[in-house]
């Protein structure tokens, strides 16, 4: 095996590592710091395997060839399995710029500064309710134990400093998963007298696909709207995590991640 095949084989299945470790154990709460975690799954092998793979060949082979292939099977597994899920999942959908009421799911917020695709989800949100004057929106997203302020009371600041009424908005700032985003919202529609009347949800385009199966369990058929995301580093982010909490779901039967 040379070098270049050692050092793919462990970058793949250091990276399948790092996301399972991250994202599957301790979900939301990743603040664990990454460099470290990268430093340790995939630097020191690499180091490794390129100063003492031949010497590790040599002395145990048996166990040096099964580890090997062990190694390469995890990475090659994840990857095509992570491809085939990323092209699911931003497959397009059947999506609509009308509705009566608009869901939109919050995302982590700095503060009244939203994160990058909470901020992609709120331009949706504003274009969606200047070309529907009569609608209205459930801004839905609690406050997580590393913010300040609730997910929902960042999105209305950002909407009412855009000019959207405050009437026009209906905040729901219990949830903490997209399960609770919801189950809540769509509690706060019934209770606001918005039964039978159309409502989509906005989200990021990564996202749709995961809120479409929940509200189909839950017994819910709305539409979608989604906010696309460019592509970049950004957008594998969130692919990585999308593709983490399915994999949760189908190994735990729960969506309980936020």
């Amino acid at each position: 095996m040379s070098k270049i095949q050692i050092i793919l084989s462990v970058l793949g299945a250091g990276v399948a590592f790092i996301n399972y470790t991250v994202y599957l154990c301790i979900s939301r709460r990743n603040a664990l710091p990454i460099a470290p975690v990268a430093l340790a799954c995939i630097v020191l092998p690499v180091l490794f395997c390129i100063f003492f793979g031949k010497t590790a060949a040599a002395h145990f082979p048996r166990v040096y060839e099964a580890l090997k292939w062990i190694y390469i099977s995890i990475g090659l597994i994840y990857s095509l399995s992570f491809i085939a899920f990323s092209s699911y999942l931003m497959a397009p959908v059947n999506e609509v710029d009308k509705a009566d009421v608009f869901i939109v799911f919050g995302c982590k917020t700095y503060g009244y500064s939203p994160s990058y695709a909470l901020e992609k989800r709120l331009e949706k949100a504003y274009e969606l309710l200047s070309k529907n004057p009569d609608s209205v929106a459930v801004l839905s997203g609690g406050q997580g134990d590393d913010e300040t302020v609730s997910e929902a009371g960042s999105m209305r600041k950002y909407l009412t400093d855009k000019g959207i009424p405050e009437d026009r908005l209906i905040i729901e700032d219990r949830s903490t998963s997209t399960i609770t985003n919801i189950k809540n919202s769509m509690e706060l529609i019934r209770q606001n007298g918005y039964d039978g009347k159309k409502i989509s949800a906005v989200s990021n385009d990564f996202h749709v696909k995961r809120i479409l199966k929940q509200a189909e369990q839950l017994g819910y058929d709305f539409s979608v709207s989604p906010a696309r995301m460019p592509i970049g580093f950004r957008l594998l982010q969130n692919l990585t995590r999308e593709y983490m909490v399915w994999v949760r779901n189908m190994f735990t039967g729960t969506w309980e991640v936020k």
